[in-house]
């Protein structure tokens, strides 16, 4: 029997929109955007911030360095960084109605400490609607390893048996699955919420 439903965040109940970010928020041109996803953004630095461990500020301080012909910029980028994700307009409701209908609901997500505490407080408006969250940059632990899987469980006694997993990277289902859960590769709302409605009536027929 299905009773909990786990959702990465990024990119499922909110936007990374860090390109648009740059053009819309910030004024960039596409190419200096483009340059600063290439050596900011897509790059083991962000992983590094997702992992925590290494000091955020030493980590970001790095990544300014990957572009010094663009210092103003990149104070820019980073003063600015509660503007990068954006809330989607289904993410609390779906949450909320999973509860109403008895299952209990988690978040599980690669986010570096002090953003996610940032964007919690100022942005995100379906934190405090669920049962309990594992962040890797508080965990010093990121998907897809096998341990942020075993934490989430261990800390909320969870079975896996009993998790729906819904994340954008197919990697990470992929270790979902191996520890036991139910996975389903966010594509869309739509998508992902067709699929998620398939196993719930099979897993509790």
């Amino acid at each position: 029997m299905i009773a909990n439903i786990v959702f990465d965040i990024g990119m499922v109940l909110a936007d990374f929109c860090w390109y648009s970010y740059m053009t819309d928020e910030l004024g960039f041109s596409e190419e200096r955007a483009r340059l600063f996803g290439e050596k900011i953004v897509l790059t083991e630095f962000w992983h590094q911030l997702d992992l925590g461990l290494k000091p955020e500020a030493e980590v970001i301080a790095e990544m300014k360095a990957q572009v010094p012909e663009f210092r103003e910029e990149a104070e820019l980028f980073f003063g600015n960084i509660i503007h990068i994700v954006r809330n989607y307009d289904y993410s609390r409701k779906w949450i909320e109605s999973l509860k109403a209908r008895g299952y209990r609901v988690y978040l599980l997500s690669n986010y570096p400490r002090g953003t996610f505490t940032l964007h919690h407080k100022k942005v995100f408006d379906f934190v405090d609607v669920t049962d309990g969250r594992v962040i890797s940059g508080f965990e010093r632990l990121t998907k897809p390893d096998r341990r942020i899987y075993e934490l989430l469980c261990d800390r909320y006694g969870l079975k896996p048996d009993e998790c729906v997993f819904i994340d954008d990277q197919e990697k990470n289902i992929e270790a979902a699955e191996k520890f036991g859960m139910k996975g389903i590769v966010f594509k869309s709302y739509e998508q992902a919420n067709g699929e998620l409605e398939e196993i719930l009536r099979d897993g509790n027929a």
